[in-house]
């Protein structure tokens, strides 16, 4: 009998051991997982990741009332002119693009046919929704207008080359690509010209960002916080259980901390790639930060 009895003590020593040390893996790995969260939340991706701010050059525009005769104005004679200014003045030369040729045309027309004269139109449209409709994708832009009676290309381009604000964007070093329009039409009853030149920096000279990456790193995100309300949910239940009288208790806490297992390795995976995206986006920026 005294032997049945130090047995069944044994035995009772026993369970309760295997509760405590299950307990204790329970409460060490839980423990671990918020610290790995908490180091989650701290690089979030908003904390890096900002968007590029496209910079815009708008001088206001140039009304030219000469007396000089009324001659006539080409597209290519204008970006010829434009580019001896910006040789003699130590620049190199700006590369025609159909894209901003095709922007510059745009603004000429909407001007001429809603008898406007602004950088920004009626209906709120300026150079960067241009850009837009003609798929233009840049980091920076600028845009000139003139209006008025013009005796030849290099009469409109030194007009614009005698105002500062029209100059900056002529001589601007940053910019590589030109589109350039030049339309005859009436203007509050007159005949006139009206000229556009599209400066611009393509958004292809500096690298970019993987949205899908940023896609990915969201649904992550997701899934972690799903996670972590199931083992709050699955924790709280186990620890109000009696560990000596539940034989399932073992097994849960094996499948409690297999779940945990699976938590943190996601926190790590994402962590790497938040790392990576905001690697990315310190690139565009520094890049952006050459042409601005």
């Amino acid at each position: 009998m005294r032997k049945r009895k130090i047995y069944i003590i044994l035995l009772v020593l026993l369970a309760l051991g295997t509760a405590f040390f299950f307990k204790s893996d329970l409460e060490n790995i839980f423990l671990l997982s918020k610290n790995k969260l908490a180091d989650f939340k701290n690089n979030a991706l908003g904390k890096i990741a900002k968007n590029i701010e496209q910079k815009v050059s708008t001088p206001p525009p140039l009304k030219h009332d000469s007396s000089t005769t009324f001659g006539n104005l080409t597209k290519l004679g204008t970006i010829s002119q434009t580019n001896i200014q910006r040789k003699d003045n130590g620049v190199v030369p700006l590369a025609e693009n159909e894209k901003l040729d095709q922007s510059a045309l745009l603004k000429a027309q909407d001007m001429l046919k809603g008898q406007y004269f602004a950088h920004i139109s009626p209906s709120g449209q300026g150079p960067s929704e241009l850009a837009g409709k003609v798929q233009y994708e840049f980091i920076a832009i600028g845009e000139n207008l003139a209006m008025g009676s013009f005796s030849s290309d290099q009469d409109l381009v030194d007009a614009w080359m005698a105002s500062p604000g029209h100059r900056e964007n002529i001589l601007n070093k940053s910019f590589t690509e030109i589109g350039v329009a030049v339309a005859k039409g009436t203007f509050e009853g007159k005949t006139t010209w009206m000229a556009v030149q599209e400066f611009g920096v393509p958004a292809a000279v500096c690298p970019k960002v993987d949205e899908s990456l940023k896609a990915h790193i969201g649904s992550n995100q997701k899934q972690i916080d799903a996670l972590l309300q199931t083992l709050t949910s699955r924790k709280n239940g186990l620890a109000s259980r009696n560990a000596s009288k539940d034989p399932s208790y073992s097994s849960q806490i094996s499948s409690y901390n297999s779940m945990v297992s699976q938590y943190n390795s996601l926190v790590e995976t994402t962590k790497k790639m938040i790392g990576d995206y905001n690697g990315q986006v310190n690139a565009l920026n520094a890049c952006v930060k050459n042409y601005q």
